[in-house]
């Protein structure tokens, strides 16, 4: 009795040992516990890298893809790139993107060192900068018309042969833009958007989020134009700086861009 009453103090311990130890794997289970954007946080402009920090190390192995996450904009472009695992935190790089503001989705998908697999999804906004006042002046009335002659070069794309024609009404009356767009080479469209740009060498465009007009793409090749609403501010800013601004059509096969232009004066 002695003895089998000393083997089971003596096994108690190695029992709840051996408990804790197989128990531990399932505590190894992470969680996101920090992210940079924040969750559900609004931010002025888009930073250029994204972190999620998480409770404990995340598993890695060499030559295998664990860890990832992807971040698409308020159009579903995708905009993560180069994804590195440090420890507990993994970073992605954000690059430029034609919807300046909105609502930005985050996905990831991460291995725990026990090996189970954590996904998740948040959501972060980017605003617009707050206006400030009007630097020109706003007419009532009257039409401005502009034209932007669009390439594949000034969209950044290489041995492009597609080209195309804008020509756009600003109507201060009726506070619209009327617009026709023609091109040739094209095949899946996607958007037309008109962006504020720095007007510089053609592969040196710099996109700025204080200005962003959303264009129909029933507008392609029409008979007749299509007009959307503007506000006047903006209408004002862009008559006024025309070559600040360019139109830009997307594809399939080029989401960045497939041909662009500066808008000018229409003769």
């Amino acid at each position: 009795m002695t003895i089998k009453f000393w083997s089971r103090l003596a096994a108690g311990p190695l029992l709840v040992t051996a408990a804790l130890l197989f128990a531990s794997p399932a505590q190894a289970h992470t969680v996101l516990v920090g992210s940079s954007p924040a969750v559900n946080s609004t931010v002025t402009t888009l930073p250029s890298q994204l972190t999620l920090t998480f409770a404990d190390n995340l598993l890695q192995v060499s030559s295998k893809v664990l860890n990832s996450v992807s971040v698409t904009d308020s159009m579903n472009m995708e905009i993560a790139s180069n994804t590195v695992v440090k420890g507990n935190t993994l970073t992605a790089d954000l690059r430029e993107t034609m919807a300046m503001s909105g609502t930005f989705t985050v996905n990831y998908r991460v291995v725990a060192l026990d090996g189970h697999v954590v996904t998740g999804k948040y959501k972060f906004i980017v605003g617009a900068k707050a206006s400030s006042s009007p630097t020109v002046a706003i007419p009532t009335s009257g039409t401005q018309n502009l034209m932007a002659n669009l390439t594949g070069s000034l969209a950044g794309v290489k041995n492009s042969s597609a080209s195309g024609v804008a020509h756009l009404a600003f109507n201060f009356s009726t506070q619209q833009v009327c617009y026709t767009i023609s091109e040739t080479g094209l095949t899946g469209i996607t958007a037309m958007h008109l962006h504020p740009m720095m007007q510089g060498s053609s592969m040196n465009m710099t996109v700025s989020d204080e200005v962003f007009i959303l264009l129909n793409n029933n507008a392609v090749n029409a008979s007749t134009p299509i007009c959307t609403s503007v506000k006047p501010l903006m209408m004002a800013e862009i008559v006024a700086n025309p070559s600040h601004y360019a139109v830009m059509i997307h594809t399939m096969a080029h989401p960045d861009g497939a041909i662009a232009g500066w808008l000018k004066k229409s003769n």
